[in-house]
């Protein structure tokens, strides 16, 4: 607990609360891991190295995002998925974990090699310059990712015949004929139980559709292989059971529809496609005749990316595999939370340890599709607003429990009312010519008693506040670890709302400059704290904030996000004609 000294007006800086300790022994344990590591390499004792060091490290906290399918260009909804992964890695990296981020292209499928004829352009082009859209966008959006996958890739071909294989070898891969109702925009086959009928008065015909995703199916017959999904029922029920508590699938509502499906019984999944009337896409090992269903093929990119095709299994436990979050879009969920474990488990692979599943983002109330052409484009609206802008706005609406409605105009609204004059303007006031950052920590740090007097009502507004600061890590995590940013971020705006409260309250410009460093110490420590913990969900903005205040990138860590942890800053923060470099947001 932090006390506030009315003697001196000094603050006893509290002990490390739990998720800031957490981080720093997570730290320090990465540092004994490098030395155990030099040590190895200038001794003889490597056997014993080895031991510790296997004991002491930790994998990569490794975030994917679903692959994204290159029939179309890019809408905000992708560019959601992508903020929300990232926005998950970089906390991790923050609380002191090694990470990976994954994203990238789908680029095989009927939809995919019939969008390319439809303009008549070579497959193989057309996903190269769909793809460098995605990849364009990633970049622009500051996403952290340390691979931009293509299923085109070699070594993603390689681990696809590689699960493949497995599976064949573990008796789960059959060869049949089949018949069902098949969507070509779902590329995938439903049952009759997970579809609905409307008759259309104008043809006088009864048209079927998905009731999952929505889209029409039509009856198909074909010789295909399968895979024996309707052997996982048990082992999935199982699964879903024992990782209840673990938010295997959050939200919840979209866990309890998965379970549903699964209890009411599944049958064996097509997963090949005769490559007479489908060629773009990865053969099936030994049999050219036929071409592996898009899903297995894009599925297994999350394995691709942690070396499962070129790694033998000794080899591959070392790596980042399983993943820790997978984001997907609730359309996808049948394929992320079915599908997927599915094969792991058969294939006798681990298990991802959660899958976020995100809602829709809609445009005047109908939700966004390529096909339809009813999309927000992204580059547009961070033009307008600024990259940080939107990613603000994206993560202040959550749309994991349902759908939300995006407005230009409310982004903007949102820049304004809470980045410009809730943040902005404060750090800017903090950093005013007028006021001295450097002045007020030597103050402090000499002890200087405060003179004159505060109401005992300011003194203990003031240590609530600070308290509240110093909780910020351990309040944000909380609601982290419970993948809601919005929440997080709401706890960052609380604490920026009291200093501001604190500003109009203590008016620093109308005090003597004899009583002014407490307060101006105050105001920077505030501004300098919620910038070290805004990193994860707003990187540029914050460092900018960070650069204002002139907080060295040393110390930009967890473990300063505490009053009193770097007394250092400041030198440059109030010289004249800085200017409010954090206000200009683009």
């Amino acid at each position: 607990m932090l006390v506030w000294s009315h003697c001196s007006r000094r603050i006893i800086r509290p002990v490390q609360t739990s998720e800031v300790a957490a981080a720093l022994l997570l730290r320090q344990k990465r540092l004994q891991v490098c030395e155990s590591r030099r040590y190895k390499s200038n001794t003889t004792n490597d056997t014993k190295t080895e031991n510790r060091t296997a004991e002491m490290d930790e994998k990569p906290f490794y975030v994917t995002t679903p692959i994204f399918y290159v029939n179309a260009a890019p809408h905000i909804g992708h560019l959601y998925s992508m903020v929300l992964a990232d926005t998950f890695r970089r906390w991790q990296q923050f609380m002191g974990r090694d990470t990976f981020l994954l994203t990238g292209t789908d680029e095989h499928g009927m939809k995919v090699q019939q969008a390319a004829n439809k303009i008549e352009k070579p497959v193989k082009q057309f996903c190269d310059e769909t793809s460098q859209l995605f990849k364009n966008l990633a970049a622009e959006a500051h996403i952290s990712n340390d691979r931009f996958i293509r299923t085109t890739d070699e070594d993603h071909r390689e681990a696809v015949h590689k699960l493949w294989n497995t599976l064949v070898e573990k008796g789960y891969i059959y060869k049949g004929k089949h018949e069902g109702w098949y969507s070509v925009s779902d590329e995938t086959f439903y049952p009759e139980s997970q579809l609905k009928r409307d008759f259309d008065q104008s043809s006088g015909v009864t048209k079927f559709y998905s009731n999952e995703t929505g889209k029409e199916v039509e009856w198909a017959s074909e010789e295909n292989y399968y895979f024996a999904l309707s052997r996982m029922r048990e082992p999935l029920l199982e699964l879903y059971n024992s990782r209840l508590e673990d938010k295997f699938v959050y939200p919840y509502s979209q866990f309890k529809t998965i379970i549903d499906s699964v209890e009411n019984g599944l049958s064996d999944l097509s997963i090949s496609r005769p490559s007479s009337r489908f060629t773009w896409g990865i053969p099936v090992p030994e049999d050219e005749s036929q071409t592996i269903y898009v899903w297995v093929d894009a599925l297994t990119n999350y394995l691709t990316s942690a070396g499962y095709g070129k790694l033998t299994g000794s080899e591959f436990e070392k790596t980042i595999w399983p993943a820790d979050i997978h984001v997907v879009g609730k359309d996808i969920t049948r394929f992320h939370c079915i599908y997927w474990p599915a094969f792991l488990l058969a294939a006798e692979l681990p298990l991802p340890k959660h899958i976020v599943v995100h809602s829709h983002w809609l445009m005047n109330g109908a939700k966004m599709s390529k096909s339809s052409g009813n999309i927000v484009d992204p580059h547009a609206v961070m033009a307008i607003a600024g990259v940080d802008s939107v990613r603000y706005y994206l993560l202040r609406h959550n749309i994991l429990e349902g759908d939300g409605d995006f407005d230009t105009e409310r982004v903007l609204e949102r820049r304004q009312a809470d980045l410009v004059f809730k943040y902005s303007n404060l750090v800017s006031r903090t950093c005013s010519k007028s006021f001295s950052i450097r002045l007020a920590l030597s103050h402090h740090s000499k002890g200087y008693p405060i003179p004159g007097t505060r109401s005992d009502k300011f003194l203990a507004f003031q240590s609530e506040m600070i308290t509240e600061a110093n909780s910020l890590v351990d309040n944000v995590a909380k609601h982290m670890n419970n993948f809601n940013p919005t929440g997080a971020l709401s706890e960052i705006w609380d604490v920026l709302k009291k200093a501001n409260q604190y500003v109009d309250y203590a008016t620093p410009w109308n005090t003597e400059s004899s009583n002014i460093s407490p307060t101006i110490f105050v105001m920077a420590e505030m501004c300098r704290i919620v910038s070290i913990v805004l990193q994860p969900f707003l990187p540029t903005y914050a460092s900018k904030a960070l650069d204002k205040l002139s907080v060295s990138p040393e110390s930009r860590s967890i473990e300063y996000a505490k009053f009193e942890a770097d007394m250092t800053y400041g030198k440059d923060a109030n010289l004249p004609n800085r200017g409010h470099v954090v206000v200009r947001l683009n």
